[in-house]
């Protein structure tokens, strides 16, 4: 994949896909850092995203793959590795319905996938499915996360998608990438005092392999 700006040189300097206030058209176009905390790590704090950690990761990542982002497609959150999710889980997802991934992962992927492709294919059958594993406000943060993650169709349209190489590590929570609010704070306490590991060295993806 290409990530040759496809637009005037002048319009794509310095675009980094998270928006600080920058009043520059890279800045504009790109996504707010509140948004990024929402959909980049799947860590629930106030009024986030508020989902299993793995579950999370895996719509993240089959929105990267389905939209062909090399940056998304090649990073990893630290929580929801540490939750389980392993590269035998990300090799399933672009064919998760004859895949052995648990009925309740396929269901979520479900809504995501038609969301991707056709949002009118969200049907009361497919949305009752995932009652079936998930509370009403679950199965709305999955629709919200599964439309926040198509954002990445910004940057590959743009040509500006940073790539492989700006993202094949482990994030964790407390990179400075998603902010230090005090909401987030908070959720990286209450994450810490469970057990995980909230900060680290870089782990290259190859690692987990």
């Amino acid at each position: 994949m290409s990530t040759t700006p496809r637009i005037p040189a002048e319009l794509a300097a310095g675009f980094t896909m998270l928006g600080n206030g920058d009043p520059t058209p890279a800045a504009r176009i790109a996504i707010p850092i509140e948004l990024t905390r929402l959909s980049g790590i799947p860590i629930a704090s106030e009024g986030s995203i508020l989902l299993d950690p793995v579950v999370h990761e895996c719509i993240r990542l089959f929105n990267a793959k389905y939209q062909g982002c090399e940056y998304c497609m090649n990073a990893r959150q630290a929580i929801a590795v540490q939750a389980g999710l392993n590269e035998d889980i990300v090799n399933q997802l672009t064919r998760f319905e004859t895949s052995a991934l648990p009925d309740k992962i396929k269901a979520a992927l479900r809504i995501t996938s038609a969301i991707a492709s056709a949002p009118k294919m969200v049907t009361p059958e497919v949305l009752d499915e995932a009652r079936r594993f998930y509370t009403e406000q679950e199965v709305i943060d999955i629709v919200l996360l599964s439309v926040i993650t198509t954002g990445s169709k910004v940057a590959i349209t743009l040509g500006v998608d940073p790539g492989k190489a700006a993202s094949s590590r482990v994030f964790y929570p407390t990179d400075p990438v998603y902010g230090n609010s005090a909401e987030l704070q908070r959720a990286i306490d209450e994450f810490q005092n469970k057990g995980f590991q909230v900060r680290g060295e870089v782990i290259p993806v190859s690692a987990l392999v």
